[in-house]
């Protein structure tokens, strides 16, 4: 018998201690906060046993916490979990340091030196990454071949994947990335991006982890701000900006040029010369400067009548990070154009003059030092390319002595610096595209002033998202400064509006991310006309659609885990913690608030053939109980619980039974399924999957010893064998469960009737 404040308190801790199937736990001690839509997925994962999820939400809605949350719950199920994440390498270090400061997750930095110490460390028979852990690798890391192979050995509890745009259909990166994720009973793909407008490319992406084109779709979740009601509205601004005479003459000769380039090269069935028409017409809409720079470069590339069809020998892959485009490849540049190479030569030369003079005094410059003079806070300014940049930094500097550059000729450290510094103390960040994924800079600024505007609005959202996202407390200002009587006013001004009107390529505009896919985008400027659209694809969409049940069960979930946070620190602070082993009651001799009669609470409860506990559920029932006049002391009360506790209780429990165990029958009925989609997945695991690292690279180039240790690979396989087969001894006990009715408490409320 217990007091009745004792007895409420431990009631309260029942109910928290409460975990339907596919439940959260490890969330309740993490530091975020509980938003339901970030549960979605890993609900999904948990309670329907789904294998792959893209969470392809909004700019700032937090994918990289529904990462987390997947991951944090793992490593709370099996202390020997594996798992590895594959990200951008400018990211490692901010998914490391997010994983601890949010879940407690240490995770490893698996770089080159990591690597190269954990191997020289080792015993040679040792993988070190079949050691269990949390690993963070980079996309061109895990692409070199002698990475990828032992990559290979492991069969992944996990394998999340972030900015999974960048693993493009035909690449090295998309073909380790998938060959990793065939072997991950778990992949979660990360993008604001998925479509880019081509439908191959969207197919290969959705494809990733998939084992045959027979396997579950991947489940898509695409939320935007309104969906998840994200407060804070961004407030879009695009400014004309009227060229002067010598930049409006720039842009005709570039015009008449590059009109000219592309009738002959389409003459004789070349596409390089269109391309390098796009690369031109995209350097003078960034600067005259840029351009007159990329003019001077082609044409000493003409002349050096370089043959780019012969092969050339790829450079070793010695970095964790490839570099990063913001500058043109003379491969590019340097394309077959005119059949009369004297007269595209004078061409050149004739646009090169003209863009000198226009670059003495550049209108959006100017105009850019007038609106940075008027804005006294933090600041960033994009642009595409990084001659642009300098020049800016060149013409800026004296004003701004405390401003940062971001561009992908600064390595790792150099970029982290820049952050830290433009986080800390600066005024004005410089960045290319660089910049534009993964950094969190919304603590410190909320303007983004796109220098000129990007052929793609996928990375018009990407840059602007460094600072519109979960945590920005003020209002989002984006300024778009657009070059007057250019394809810059004429085509991709209207483009940019109508995709920030959507503010979804994907869900709500199917039409439209076709529409505006850079390519599409390119021909148009090309042709000056508007971007076509191709009549809809008729063929089923490569994703599947989260179920609509989830949204309300993400909902309870959240109000479950946020009481369940709520009472840890009391019950870990209460000796005497609800444990469900016994039956708890209390009694209450008088009239009060509380409804009299007879309150019994009951566990519902599913369990596995070993005794682990699948589902714990509790239901109160109330009963008209009618107590003698003489039960008015806590003595005569304590004897009529006893007794109902010993003998009425038994025939109470077969109509509790009759009441609620079929309540339990749908919740079975899903961990069934659940249960065997998992084994499915494990068996598809097992099956001999072909090496992705023999295919990028001839055997034995950079792997001798991995041929040397064909023994040692199949003792691999037979280990990973034998785990899957403990696995699926496991997932088949996890079919196979018992239900349970138990008595937990009692509280009996003495009183006449009202």
């Amino acid at each position: 018998m217990l007091r009745p404040r004792r007895f409420l308190h431990r009631v309260r801790e029942a109910y928290a201690l409460a975990r339907p199937a596919g439940a959260l736990s490890a969330i309740a001690q993490s530091r975020i906060t509980i938003l339901p839509y970030q549960l979605e997925p890993a609900l999904l994962m948990r309670r329907d046993g789904v294998a792959r999820v893209m969470v392809a939400d909004a700019v700032g809605l937090g994918k990289t916490i529904q990462a987390g949350i997947i991951l944090s719950e793992l490593a709370a199920d099996h202390e020997d979990v594996r798992a590895l994440i594959v990200v951008p390498a400018g990211l490692r270090d901010q998914w490391s340091s997010e994983l601890a400061a949010h879940f407690g997750v240490d995770a490893i930095e698996a770089s080159s030196i990591w690597l190269a110490r954990a191997v020289s460390q080792l015993p040679t028979d040792v993988n070190p990454w079949g050691l269990s852990g949390v690993y963070i690798a980079s996309m061109d890391l895990i692409k070199r071949p002698e990475v990828l192979r032992p990559l290979e050995d492991v069969t992944w509890d996990a394998v999340i994947v972030d900015e999974a745009h960048e693993a493009n259909r035909g690449t090295a990166r998309r073909a380790a990335i998938h060959a990793v994720a065939c072997r991950a009973r778990r992949v979660v793909l990360l993008t604001a991006t998925p479509h880019g407008g081509d439908a191959r490319q969207f197919g290969a992406l959705c494809g990733i982890g998939a084992h045959d084109a027979a396997a579950p779709a991947i489940v898509m979740f695409r939320r935007s701000r309104p969906d998840v009601e994200a407060h804070g509205h961004r407030r879009t601004r695009l400014f004309s900006v009227r060229l002067s005479a010598d930049e409006q003459r720039m842009h005709r000769l570039l015009e008449r040029y590059t009109s000219r380039l592309c009738a002959e090269t389409r003459a004789r069935g070349d596409a390089a010369g269109r391309l390098v028409a796009v690369v031109l017409r995209k350097r003078a809409l960034s600067s005259a400067a840029s351009l007159a720079a990329s003019c001077r470069r082609r044409r000493f590339l003409l002349e050096q009548n370089v043959d780019d069809t012969v092969e050339r020998q790829l450079p070793l892959p010695l970095a964790d990070e490839d570099p990063l485009p913001d500058v043109e490849p003379d491969a590019v540049l340097g394309a077959r154009g005119f059949s009369d190479t004297a007269r595209e030569r004078l061409l050149l030369d004739e646009i090169a003059r003209a863009a000198d003079r226009a670059s003495r005094c550049e209108s959006k410059i100017r105009f850019l030092e007038r609106m940075l003079r008027r804005i006294h806070e933090p600041a960033i300014v994009f642009t595409e390319y990084r001659d642009t940049l300098e020049r800016l930094r060149q013409l800026l500097l004296p004003a701004r002595e405390d401003l940062q550059l971001m561009h992908g000729g600064m390595d790792l450290r150099e970029r982290a610096t820049a952050q830290a510094a433009f986080t800390d103390r600066a005024s004005l960040l410089l960045a290319t595209d660089a910049a534009s994924e993964g950094l969190n800079l919304h603590a410190r600024c909320r303007l983004v002033i796109h220098f000129e505007l990007p052929w793609s609005p996928a990375r018009l959202e990407q840059r602007t998202g460094r600072v519109d996202r979960i945590g920005q407390t003020r209002r989002v200002h984006e300024a778009l400064l657009v070059a007057n009587d250019t394809a810059e006013r004429l085509v991709l001004a209207p483009l940019v509006a109508r995709a920030t009107r959507s503010r979804s390529l994907l869900s709500h505009e199917a039409d439209l991310a076709d529409a505006l896919a850079e390519s599409r985008i390119a021909a148009a400027v090309i042709e000056g006309t508007p971007p076509v659209t191709e009549a809809r694809d008729t063929a089923p969409l490569p994703f599947a659609e989260p179920p609509a049940a989830l949204r309300q069960e993400a909902i309870a979930e959240a109000a479950r885990v946020t009481d369940a946070r709520r009472l840890a620190t009391h019950m870990m602070d209460s000796p005497g913690a609800y444990a469900g082993e016994s039956v708890i009651a209390a009694s209450i001799p008088r009239a009060c608030r509380i409804r009299r009669g007879l309150f019994a609470i009951y566990e519902l409860g599913l369990f596995a053939t070993d005794g682990c506990m699948v589902h714990r559920d509790l239901r109160a029932v109330h009963f008209d109980f009618e107590t003698p006049q003489s039960c008015r002391t806590f003595a005569a009360l304590r004897t009529v619980l006893e007794r109902f506790c010993t003998v009425d209780e038994r025939a109470v429990r077969e109509q509790v039974q009759r009441r609620f165990l079929p309540d339990l029958a749908p919740v079975l009925l899903r961990c069934e399924r659940a249960a065997a989609s998992s084994a499915e997945r494990e068996r598809a695991i097992l099956q001999s999957l072909p090496s992705a690292a023999r295919q990028l690279v001839q055997a034995g180039l950079f792997d001798q010893r991995a041929i040397r240790a064909s023994g040692a690979r199949q003792h691999v396989s037979d280990t990973r064998r034998a785990d899957a087969e403990e696995r699926l001894d496991a997932l088949a006990a996890a079919r196979r469960l018992e239900r349970s009715v138990h008595l937990r408490a009692v509280l009996l409320v003495a009183g006449e009737r009202p």
